[in-house]
């Protein structure tokens, strides 16, 4: 049979650009097709549209540069901004009776969600992927840490991280340093790390703050420029100086890929002889009327969410009854407090500087384990520059004015300069009851929206108690040393926030029995489909998932190529 494809990819954000990069460099006859939702450009021009949006906008957050996108007004994308507003959160998922509501969004757009992301990427340590033999929870990845630590060397490289190889070191083992020296601190961060030198170990554990690797360049690095030092790379960065997926679908069009945009996948039907049709629609034509093109293998690079919505609308069969299950976020809320000194936050990217000494020990036996990040954009999600005004000129409760004029500025300075955070993001165990189903709801395409059921589980209350213990007491001894006020919450609250890291859903395993893909990514049930990104992942880890995506992606791609 004659494809018109010998691969098409669904989805072109960071799984499915570096997929079709990897592949078509090993294969540069392979026809390759990727169909993406998203109908951006990828030059500097969009980039100043979207920086030209967040700037007139009242309102700053996560979807603000975007909203005008078309897809996004439809409706027939998740663009939360992740804080967790029921009215907000409910226009894409359905989340009807659910015990908990999940938290997390995403931005469908070609070069998908890291034009919006932070751009943290450190790497898993050994034991996330073998929680269930370390600790006897979760289960374990169908490899370890050391099968895929070559693959994280590649997708540093790819991506472009900054890091410091000295203060990595001793957390992961490493064949090869960093691409480029970590970010600068802020001077914020010099003053924070200054102050905790003398914290004594909490629960016996030495708290040392080390700089995050990033996503993001410290100097020159693949055509990009150097970090410029703004402050709002989640949700824009306006120099492109932090890595999106943009970078590698450029890439992939260079080398011959083929790039559909404004395509939202319908149906992947599988054929007998493992080929696919993959049924699409252009939103951007008056009838919506589907069209097809056929294909040795598919590729599904959606997200945690979207693919299995979409593997159930197809009805591709589920042998595991694995598919949709096991959704994963890693839950995080924050203590915030005003230092006794300016910290003068806001300056350089939101976060340069973590804590990693929560991520692995015995007490994930009980509860989850958590990185902490000390922020340099304030108070964060607590409280925005623009609510202290607020809540500074205005008494909500008398309904009258509290400060104008050279009063409110200098109380404005006082506050805002001195705003420091401290957040948690916690583990959260894989449970077959948080998953994803078809709702009733229907969108502008005629296309199911997605259900999810979900719930945070003792393990990860246990983690999100146990990080606000460790944050406060840290702010305890910032109190009794450099001064601070307005430490809160003194006590967990029982609240979360979403970290928009969608995971789980399509688990890789070495049986048809209790996974959807094999550890190369490739369908039990359909051998022509593939799965990249995070859905795959059988844990949720201690850290943020781009990374390891990108390696596990990586890894993937090679088998994929060596399939064609």
């Amino acid at each position: 049979m004659d494809f018109d494809f010998d691969l098409v990819i669904v989805g072109a954000g960071v799984a499915g650009a570096l997929t079709a990069c990897t592949v078509k460099a090993a294969r540069p006859d392979a026809r390759i097709l990727i169909l993406d939702a998203g109908n951006n450009a990828l030059d500097q021009a969009q980039r100043a549209q979207f920086v030209d949006s967040y700037q007139l906008s009242p309102t700053k957050n996560v979807p603000t540069p975007y909203a005008g996108l078309r897809n996004n007004k439809d409706g027939f994308a998740s663009s939360q901004d992740g804080v967790g507003d029921p009215a907000v959160m409910n226009l894409y998922y359905d989340q009807a009776g659910t015990p908990d509501l999940f938290k997390s969004g995403f931005q469908r757009m070609t070069g998908g969600s890291t034009w919006a992301w932070r751009g943290n990427t450190p790497r898993w340590l050994a034991n996330d992927f073998r929680l269930k033999t370390a600790y006897g929870r979760g289960v374990d990845w169908p490899f370890d840490y050391d099968e895929l630590e070559p693959y994280y060397v590649r997708a540093e490289r790819a991506l472009g991280v900054s890091g410091n190889d000295a203060e990595w070191a001793p957390l992961t083992r490493r064949s090869a340093g960093f691409p480029m020296p970590g970010i600068a601190p802020s001077y914020g961060d010099q003053r924070v790390r200054a102050a905790l030198a003398g914290l004594p170990p909490v629960d016996n554990v030495e708290i040392v703050p080390i700089t995050t690797p990033q996503a993001r360049n410290s100097q020159e690095y693949q055509g990009r420029s150097a970090c410029q030092g703004n402050s709002s790379c989640l949700p824009i960065c306006p120099s492109g100086a932090k890595y999106d997926a943009g970078h590698h679908v450029r890439e992939a069009l260079d080398l011959g890929v083929v790039l559909k945009p404004a395509c939202v996948v319908t149906k992947v039907v599988h054929q007998q002889d493992n080929s696919s049709t993959v049924v699409f629609k252009d939103w951007t034509t008056a009838d919506l009327a589907e069209q097809s093109v056929t294909a040795r293998h598919v590729v599904l690079a959606l997200n945690a969410v979207e693919i299995p919505k979409l593997w159930l609308i197809s009805g591709l069969g589920n042998t595991s009854d694995q598919v949709g299950r096991n959704l994963m976020d890693h839950p995080t809320d924050e203590v915030v407090g005003l230092l006794g000194e300016p910290v003068f936050p806001f300056r350089g990217p939101q976060t340069t500087l973590g804590i990693e000494s929560f991520r692995d020990g015995a007490f994930r036996k009980d509860g989850g384990a958590f990185r902490m990040t000390i922020g340099n954009d304030g108070w964060g999600r607590t409280e925005s520059p623009e609510a202290a005004l607020d809540r500074l000129m205005w008494d909500k409760n008398a309904q009258k004015i509290r400060l104008t004029g050279a009063e409110l500025q200098q109380a404005v300075n006082h506050r805002v300069t001195r705003m420091l955070r401290f957040s948690y993001a916690t583990e959260q165990l894989p449970d077959p009851g948080n998953r994803v189903t078809l709702s009733a709801k229907t969108d502008v395409l005629g296309l199911p929206h997605p259900k999810l059921t979900y719930r945070i589980d003792d393990y990860s209350k246990a983690a999100l108690a146990y990080g606000h213990s460790v944050a406060h007491r840290i702010w305890q001894y910032l109190e009794s040393t450099v001064g601070a006020d307005e430490v809160a919450p003194a006590a967990p609250a029982g609240t979360y926030k979403g970290s928009g890291h969608l995971m789980g859903t399509m688990r890789m395993g070495t049986t048809p029995a209790d996974s959807v893909v094999d550890p190369s990514g490739r369908s039990h049930d359909h051998p022509g489909i593939w799965v990249v990104g995070s859905a795959v992942f059988p844990t949720g880890g201690t850290s943020n998932p781009t990374l390891t995506l990108s390696a596990v992606t990586l890894r993937t791609a090679d088998t994929l190529a060596a399939a064609l």
